[in-house]
C-alpha cells in the first residue's frame, strides 16, 4: 500500500451516530411520597410543568428532530409541553412505561414492609430478580427497555431524538448502553425534570451526560 493510500485510510471507520436525549417527566404530587406507581393518572405540579418547559427550551437549542413519549399521564403531559415549545409532533411509543409493580401499585415502601413483611423481605434480598406480586422484576424492565431502544434507534437512525419517559426506563437504558451489571441499577439517580444523553451507533453506545437540570 502506498503512503498516499495509507494517509487516506481513516483511523476508525465512520458510523452513523444517533443521539438520544432521555428526559424524565416533571414533578408530581406522588414524587416525594415514596409511593410505588406504574401508570396512575398522576398530574404534574406547577413545578413539574416548569421543569418540562425548561427541558423544551433546551431541546430547541439542540435541534431535536424526533420527539417520543411513553403513554402515562405524567410523561405525556411533560412531552406535550415540550412538543409545543419545539414545534415537533409527539409520537407515543409502547413498552416504555415505568416498572410494573403489580399488587404494590399505589402503596408506599413503608406500608408494604409493615403489611407484607415476608414478601417485602424477599424482594429486598434480591430487588433485581424478585418481582412484586403480579409485577415485573428490574431485570425484566432492563430487557424490555433494551429491546425497545434497539427498535427506536433503527427507526430513527442518525436523527436527534428526545425521549420523555421514567426514571426506571432511563436507568435501564444506561445499564444497557454501558453493559453494566444490572445489579447496579439502583445506584443510578435520575431526578424529575432532568436530561441524560446517550449516543448510539452500530458498534457502541456512549453516555455523554446524565441527570442534567436544564
Amino acid at each position: 500500500m502506498t503512503q498516499t493510500a495509507k494517509a487516506k485510510e481513516p483511523l476508525h471507520p465512520e458510523e452513523v451516530v444517533t443521539p438520544v436525549f432521555l428526559i424524565r417527566h416533571g414533578h408530581t404530587g406522588a414524587t416525594e411520597q415514596g409511593v410505588l406507581y406504574s401508570d396512575p393518572a398522576a398530574e404534574l405540579t406547577d413545578a413539574g410543568r416548569q421543569q418540562a418547559l425548561k427541558a423544551g427550551h433546551w431541546m430547541v437549542e439542540l435541534g431535536i428532530e424526533v420527539l417520543l413519549s411513553s403513554s402515562s399521564k405524567r410523561v405525556a403531559t411533560s412531552a406535550e409541553i415540550i412538543s409545543e415549545v419545539i414545534s415537533v409532533p409527539l409520537q407515543t411509543v409502547s413498552d416504555l412505561n415505568e416498572w410494573h409493580v403489580g399488587e404494590w401499585e399505589g402503596r408506599a415502601y413503608v406500608d408494604i414492609k409493615a403489611e407484607d413483611p415476608e414478601l417485602y423481605k424477599a424482594w429486598v434480598n434480591d430487588p433485581i430478580l424478585n418481582k412484586p406480586p403480579g409485577g415485573e422484576s428490574i431485570a425484566d424492565v432492563c430487557k424490555r427497555t433494551e429491546l425497545k431502544m434497539q427498535e427506536l434507534i433503527a427507526a430513527h437512525e442518525g436523527k436527534k431524538i428526545a425521549l420523555v419517559t421514567h426514571a426506571g426506563i432511563i436507568r435501564s437504558a444506561i445499564v444497557s448502553a454501558l453493559h453494566m451489571n444490572v445489579r447496579d441499577f439502583w445506584r443510578i439517580v435520575i431526578p424529575v425534570g432532568t436530561v441524560s444523553r446517550i449516543d448510539y451507533s452500530a458498534s457502541f453506545a456512549a453516555l455523554q451526560f446524565m441527570s442534567v437540570k436544564p
